[in-house]
């Protein structure tokens, strides 16, 4: 029987990296066991939940456990990224499986309320007692003048006190605890008290706030005076998200078959695409958003609606960036001055030199520090130096493929797209004037 192999970079860490060969017509869930074990990773948390972990395609694409890597379309080989899929390594947020809200309790939370009550308990059963006595000693004796001082010492409804004792963690209200000039008892329970007019705080009662936070809107489009409201979770509908800005920075958009939108980014530079559940998250008008801040026209948001993924749990709720005019429709930025054409890539093979799973391309003629060219349809990419130099590694061995040359702004360079390649190669690139 033929295995059906390829080899992967597998990345298990931000600095930790290793070369697999891995099956491409076994189940994800046995290579995840079997990677686990063979790289000594942690299978339960600090609270002794058992771990689950995943495989990745770049980041961005979680692979379902129960496909095989041809099923799931990666069986050419590539970069994998091993993590667990409720705290993945790369988010930098404490590895734990359990979701938020859902963490066990602290060691002694559970006996607080216990002891609490315990207290409680004691105290009124002690006040009973007390009661009890004191009901068996004045009525015992007969008119004497003890008693008569006794009786003389109460308040005139002071058996009625006694007749209903609380359970209290301070002492039982008396008659001299009047509205105006004793504190409010703080009771375990909100049990009604004997005496009226008497506010009583409880352990439960927690004030809230009712006052309500000023709520700044957007005005409609057009209006040049039109900012952002100041930051402090002020939700506002996304209106910039238009086909027509492509041309303002093209990279900032989501093009897709019968959908349209802005990508959310993980920091304020717009450098890395902020990840879903599958492929990155993506905002489009009418999406409801929460602003957190604003910088230098850059806005950090949270999620609170999304019409691409209205029930993805990375989505919804998450936290990212965009340029403010993209919510705003306010400020948008010029569309850039053509560039007239001054020339043109002319791509060629130089030799088959390199290792089988990389390509090298080197480009004469024009300074390319910056620019990049990357393999098409897959996250595979080399940037070049000051000397012109770029190189990148992950493919299978001698792998076909298509690659593209971009330049700083990621456009395609003229003559510079699906030029053909494969693992091996040192490609040679010449810019000719025109």
């Amino acid at each position: 029987m033929t295995l059906h192999q390829q080899t992967y970079r597998l990345y298990l860490g931000a600095n930790q990296v290793t070369t697999v060969t891995l099956r491409t017509d076994e189940p994800l869930y046995r290579i995840v066991e079997r990677l686990v074990i063979e790289h000594g990773l942690p299978v339960v948390d600090q609270y002794g939940q058992p771990i689950t972990y995943a495989l990745y395609a770049g980041q961005i694409r979680r692979l379902s456990n129960e496909m095989t890597l041809r099923q799931a379309g990666y069986d050419q080989g590539g970069d994998l990224y091993l993590a667990n899929i409720y705290a993945p390594w790369w988010e930098g947020i404490p590895a734990v499986t359990r979701r938020f809200g859902d963490d066990p309790p602290a060691p002694n939370a559970r006996r607080i309320p216990y002891a609490l009550v315990g207290i409680g308990a004691a105290v009124a059963l002690m006040v009973v007692i007390g009661g009890v006595l004191l009901f068996t000693i004045f009525s015992g004796r007969t008119g004497t003048a003890t008693r008569t001082s006794a009786l003389a010492q109460q308040p005139a409804q002071g058996a009625t006190q006694r007749s209903n004792p609380t359970a209290t963690l301070a002492p039982a209200p008396t008659r001299q605890n009047t509205p105006q000039s004793a504190p409010p008892t703080a009771t375990l329970a909100s049990t009604p008290q004997p005496m009226t007019g008497l506010s009583t705080a409880t352990l439960a009662s927690i004030p809230q706030l009712t006052t309500a936070l000023p709520t700044a809107t957007l005005a409609s489009p057009g209006n040049t005076a039109t900012v952002l409201p100041p930051t402090g979770d002020e939700e506002v509908s996304v209106a910039g998200v238009k086909r027509e800005y492509l041309n303002r920075d093209n990279r900032l958009f989501f093009q897709g078959r019968t959908s349209f939108g802005a990508y959310l980014w993980s920091d304020s530079g717009l450098q890395t695409k902020a990840p879903a559940s599958q492929g990155n998250i993506v905002v489009s008008n009418g999406d409801r958003v929460a602003i957190l801040s604003q910088n230098n026209g850059i806005a950090q948001v949270r999620i609170i609606t999304n019409a691409l993924d209205p029930a993805d749990p990375k989505v919804i709720g998450a936290t990212g960036y965009l340029p403010a005019w993209l919510i705003t429709d306010q400020n948008v930025p010029p569309p850039p001055t053509p560039v007239p054409d001054t020339g043109k890539l002319w791509v060629r093979k130089l030799n088959e030199d390199d290792e089988p799973g990389c390509i090298s391309m080197r480009i004469t003629g024009i300074n390319a520090q910056g620019w990049s060219f990357g393999v098409d349809g897959m996250n595979l990419a080399g940037r070049f130096d000051n000397a012109g130099n770029a190189r990148l590694c992950g493919l299978g061995p001698d792998q076909e493929v298509t690659i593209s040359v971009r330049d700083q702004r990621g456009r395609v360079v003229p003559g510079g797209r699906g030029v053909p390649a494969k693992g091996r190669d040192i490609m040679l690139g010449t810019w000719q004037r025109n």
